[in-house]
């Protein structure tokens, strides 16, 4: 897992619905405002699902504040952008996925574990280019939505 304080990679983000329209850095995202970017293993399973279900409840409860304080959330994993939209429909997340099938952006964030498979790990990504806090929480899926709303008060400060 990166440290707080450390410089965001350099990794190319692919197109992604809702986020940008060509390959772009993921720096680049984070210099035009605060990203809280979370990784988790793969679409419709049942732990990613309540996962990205507890993540979309907390945007919709605080979707003006995180307008207000211009923090967007993200989520990444290794399926493909089909999949992603097909996740995304059947649960109703506002919110983008980025489709990391050769895992690039995993491996930058250091969110890959044993066997690379993708770990539970958030980051708020800042507009200066570093991280500004990051939780690794596997099994204690509440600790990612507490992350996001920590994170809207530190950058609404």
């Amino acid at each position: 897992m990166l440290s707080p304080g450390s410089t965001i990679p350099q990794v190319t983000i692919p197109p992604t619905p809702g986020l940008c329209n060509e390959p772009t850095q993921l720096r680049d995202l984070a210099a035009q405002g605060p990203i809280v970017i979370y990784s988790y293993p793969a679409d419709n399973t049942p732990m990613c699902t309540r996962q990205a279900c507890m993540v979309r409840d907390t945007v919709a409860e605080h979707a003006e504040e995180l307008k207000a304080a211009g923090l967007r959330v993200v989520g990444v994993s290794p399926q493909g952008a089909r999949s992603h939209e097909r996740f995304s429909s059947r649960h109703n997340l506002a919110f983008p996925i980025i489709a990391d099938e050769d895992k690039a952006i995993l491996r930058a964030l250091e969110a890959l574990g044993p066997l690379g498979i993708p770990r539970r790990v958030t980051y708020l990504l800042r507009s200066d280019g570093t991280i500004g806090d990051a939780i690794t929480a596997d099994l204690r899926l509440s600790r990612h939505t507490k992350f996001i709303r920590q994170a809207l008060e530190t950058v609404g400060a």
